[in-house]
């Protein structure tokens, strides 16, 4: 459970969760093993969440797992992401209104220096995703924030597209390349925090956020 300003990464999921929707969200939680920071939260969240404990086989595998006779949309969250307060709730709000003419909607964010993620999206002026390349990690573009909305017919699909690996970006190139329509939704800052400096970073970002003065509107 790491905790960033005092918070946990899911704790903040939570936050924006019960900002949308949380009378209609069930959430399934994979975990390496029982959390009871986790369980306690759940427990006192409006939203209904349930926990799989077991080592992880790769976030396909876990997602076709999870999917299994599922009929409407699905999300799925990164939980090792940080991204600015209001950011996974605006996302959701975003991708449940393009239900129906989007089969995929993903969030995207600038490649931050040090990200080990080599894919880049490539996007039309609709803002559709229109070709996904494997480029340096060094590379500038756009790059997932951690944030996939799917139709249930592309989740059926997920294997095909998968072509032998665990990347969902291979899933979401190959779906667009079979006709599958994928759009973005950009997200300001997003931190995969999976390494030491990934997390300083992180936090340095938390504290700025944090620091920024609050506007309001002038009253009458």
């Amino acid at each position: 459970m790491i905790d960033i300003g005092g918070v946990t990464l899911f704790e903040r999921v939570l936050t924006e969760l019960e900002e949308t929707d949380p009378d209609d969200t069930s959430l399934r939680v994979w975990l390496r093993h029982r959390e009871p920071l986790a369980e306690r939260l759940a427990a006192q969240s409006r939203c209904r969440v349930g926990f799989a404990y077991e080592q992880p086989t790769g976030r396909l595998n876990e997602l076709i797992r999870a999917t299994r006779g599922a009929t409407g949309y699905l999300t799925l969250i990164d939980s090792d992401r940080l991204t600015p307060p209001g950011s996974l709730s605006l996302f959701l709000r975003l991708a449940r209104l393009m239900e129906g003419s989007a089969d995929i909607c993903l969030g995207v964010t600038n490649a931050q220096p040090g990200d080990e993620d080599e894919t880049r999206y490539l996007l039309g002026k609709s803002g559709a995703v229109t070709e996904v390349r494997k480029l340096s990690a060094a590379a500038p573009g756009l790059t997932s924030a951690g944030y996939y909305h799917w139709h249930p017919d592309v989740l059926r699909d997920l294997k095909r597209y998968a072509r032998g690996t665990q990347n969902l970006t291979t899933c979401v190139g190959a779906a667009v390349e079979c006709g599958a329509k994928a759009v973005a939704v950009g997200i300001a800052y997003s931190a995969n925090i999976n390494t030491v400096e990934a997390l300083t970073s992180a936090r340095e970002a938390e504290a700025a956020w944090s620091a920024a003065p609050t506007q309001s509107l002038p009253a009458g």
